[in-house]
């Protein structure tokens, strides 16, 4: 090479050096930006690529998500029901809700001469004042004629016996001693009623001194009990003893016939005035009173006849009176303020409106109350 060609080569600017003669500066631009391209990571496939939902989409999927957890609880209340209601068809008494239950097939009896039935004949068992139609009989004559199997009684009833006499305390009546009636009770029953407290308070023996003008001691007059409270926990304690004789039995605590309903007169359906009749209507709310505090606690098992709601209309000088008067006191004619034949009727039907009401027999339309 010649010495001007090597001064012509030297003496080239820089830019003229980097500019090639035979390329444009469309095609540089292109490679330019050829080779950034080339320096970019390549886009990820679509499958990996996080797809944006539309709202719609978004909204349908949250609702549908709603319906299944709706229909999951829905399911879990359906599966609990049939578990409750299986646990309530094996349940021991009857109840308003469920199924009916099993047949009654042997009725126990415990109480006082309200339950047993002192004066009304037949007597069964005259130490113990119990008639052969008294209602526990007559409801197991009705239900054995409605059913096709046999219906037993155990009736442990005693006139004149306290709830202690239920529970702890024998009872002489002079030509027999009977031992506390819960013990009789059989572990087979599966309907026991109950009737007490009258002597407890002195509601019965304290018409029969004032219509008589006795001594106060007379008829339970000094020991009686002078508070609800105090009756409950007494009430309470019998049926306690009960449920742990029988069970699976369905226990039926039965109320006092009305004495002094809307149709007595002072001075002329006893012998004793208005002040002397408050007294013993008050008796007669106290008694009813503890009676259905008794029950507190146990309901499961134990459920209230109550007599007194549905008597009232049947008391003394009424037209057509479930109970006695004073008179027979003084003739002897009938064992006085104690329920008659009509009278045990009468409670007979109330308590087998109790058992179709807690769906323990069905309704046979025999009643007429």
């Amino acid at each position: 090479m010649s010495q001007a060609a090597v001064d012509h080569h030297v003496s080239e600017s820089p830019q003229e050096r980097d500019t090639d003669p035979l390329v444009s500066e469309e095609e540089a631009a292109a490679s330019t930006s050829n080779q950034e391209e080339a320096d970019d990571p390549p886009p990820a496939p679509t499958w990996l690529r996080r797809r944006r939902r539309a709202p719609n989409q978004w909204r349908g999927n949250c609702l549908f998500r709603l319906l299944i957890a709706l229909l999951f609880v829905l399911l879990l209340v359906v599966i609990l029901a049939d578990q409750m209601r299986h646990h309530h068809d094996d349940a021991p008494s009857g109840g308003g809700d469920g199924p009916r239950a099993a047949p009654i097939t042997h009725i126990a009896s415990l109480g006082s001469s309200y339950a047993a039935g002192p004066g009304i004949p037949p007597q069964r068992n005259q130490a113990a004042g119990r008639s052969g139609n008294n209602y526990a009989a007559l409801l197991q004559r009705r239900l054995g004629r409605r059913g096709s199997h046999q219906v037993t009684l155990t009736d442990l009833s005693v006139s004149g016996a306290t709830l202690l006499n239920l529970v702890s305390e024998p009872q002489d009546t002079g030509p027999q001693v009977f031992a506390p009636q819960v013990r009789g009770v059989p572990a087979s029953a599966d309907l026991v009623l109950v009737l007490g407290g009258g002597n407890d308070i002195d509601y019965i023996g304290g018409l029969m001194r004032d219509a008589m003008e006795l001594p106060a001691d007379l008829f339970f007059g000094t020991s009686s009990l002078d508070s609800a409270d105090a009756l409950a926990r007494r009430y309470g304690r019998v049926l306690d003893a009960v449920h742990a004789a029988a069970p699976r039995a369905a226990v039926l605590v039965v109320e006092y016939l009305v004495l002094l309903g809307a149709d007595f007169v002072p001075g002329v359906h006893a012998p004793f005035g208005e002040a002397r009749a408050r007294y013993h209507r008050q008796r007669a709310a106290l008694l009813n009173n503890g009676t259905r505090a008794a029950l507190a606690g146990r309901e499961a098992w134990c459920h209230v006849v109550r007599v007194s709601d549905r008597s009232g209309d049947h008391g003394i000088g009424a037209a057509e009176p479930w109970v006695t008067d004073y008179l027979g006191l003084s003739d002897g004619t009938h064992v006085p303020y104690h329920p008659n034949a009509a009278g045990m009727k009468g409670v007979e039907e109330i308590i087998y409106q109790k058992l179709v009401e807690l769906k323990m027999v069905d309704d046979d339309g025999d009643g007429e109350l």
